[in-house]
């Protein structure tokens, strides 16, 4: 199993500014270039940013939410701006994947609800908001959407993390080992 890795200017950010009292802004800023440019899951991220400061896991996942919010506006916005084609050219296995059919259908049949659900479960956005981006969209609509999606989920899982720790330290020590067999 290939776990996506977190760039090493994001660890280094937030390594470095946990203390200080910018903390939430520096993790909303990473969370942000991660939806824009859907480079990283940030979910990866915001587990060990929690970590860091547990006490502020309620600050730190809405500052993740609102931030991937407007990071879904923008990304709507590239989309539309770049067009179906350049995508196609250029991510050709986004358009043959099971989960781009499943966010497709789901987003043609409920529009911008079915965009804050796929936000905020596991499903992959980046096909439900090129979808969505196709079809005439309103990209303060998407923001919102995704924004409330997101936010739903990264507090949640910012509350389980502060609540349950060693449940996720246990979990990436298994994945470490798993990388050295």
């Amino acid at each position: 199993m290939q776990v996506p890795r977190i760039p090493h200017w994001a660890r280094l950010a937030i390594e470095r500014s946990v203390g200080h009292s910018y903390y939430p802004f520096v993790v909303g800023m990473i969370a942000f270039v991660s939806t824009a440019t859907f480079t990283f899951p940030f979910v990866f991220l915001l587990i060990p940013a929690v970590l860091l400061a547990p006490r502020r896991w309620l600050v730190l996942g809405l500052s993740a939410g609102i931030a991937s919010g407007v990071g879904g506006g923008v990304l709507v916005e590239m989309f539309q701006y770049l067009g179906h084609e350049l995508v196609l050219e250029r991510f050709p296995q986004l358009f043959e994947s099971e989960k781009w059919l499943q966010a497709s259908a789901w987003v043609h049949q409920y529009g911008l609800w079915a965009l804050a659900v796929i936000a905020g479960s596991p499903i992959p956005q980046t096909p439900a908001v090129l979808v969505y981006s196709l079809a005439d969209p309103s990209s303060l609509g998407a923001m919102f959407a995704i924004g409330i999606g997101k936010t739903v989920k990264y507090v949640f899982l910012a509350w389980l993390t502060e609540r349950y720790p060693a449940r996720f330290v246990a979990y990436r020590r298994a994945l470490e080992e798993q990388k050295t067999v």
